[in-house]
């Protein structure tokens, strides 16, 4: 029996507080939150996924103006060893297999023809100058002496601007 000095939960009777919700007992997250995290993380996912092939296009970029300077090396090294000039080309992709890249190749002053990094292992045909299928660096000798190399880049980048670019000697 209670005495007056004891409440009603030192006696062992708990009472329902009305302001208090039967949900508060529960754990777990509500659906509002669950929606929240996972829209945050497929914003991640999404933001980096751009920036991983941003930084792929550049990677490519670079290879293509490092494999253009390797290619302009050959070049003069071969009109160094040469005495007719400049391969001859009315244009062409460079292949290992065939035309200058074949030649550069024989003459020992490349140990492999650069290709471009999207290039398919199988040369596209027919391959023209500024060709965004192809991807292949365009080689055309207009005199023994002058010569113009073609390459494209995918971005804006340090190695130069989307597009087409033209080198020449």
């Amino acid at each position: 029996m209670l005495d007056g000095k004891k409440s009603f939960n030192q006696a062992g009777f708990t009472l329902l507080n009305p302001t208090k919700s039967v949900r508060s007992n529960l754990t777990g997250f509500t659906l509002i939150e669950l929606l929240v995290v996972i829209s945050i993380i497929g914003f991640l996912t999404v933001a980096s996924v751009v920036v991983f092939n941003i930084v792929r296009m550049n990677a490519r970029d670079a290879v293509r103006v490092g494999n253009v300077a390797t290619v302009k090396r050959a070049l003069a090294m071969y009109l160094n060893d040469s005495l007719t000039g400049y391969p001859a080309s009315n244009g062409e992709c460079l292949k290992a297999s065939q035309g200058v890249g074949k030649e550069l190749k024989d003459a020992q002053v490349l140990l492999e023809v650069p290709f471009d990094p999207l290039w398919a292992a199988s040369t596209p045909s027919p391959s023209v100058a500024g060709d965004t299928d192809g991807f292949c660096y365009w080689y055309v000798a207009s005199a023994i002496d002058a010569y113009e190399l073609s390459y494209f880049l995918e971005s804006n980048s340090k190695s130069g601007g989307a597009g087409s670019h033209t080198t020449t000697q």
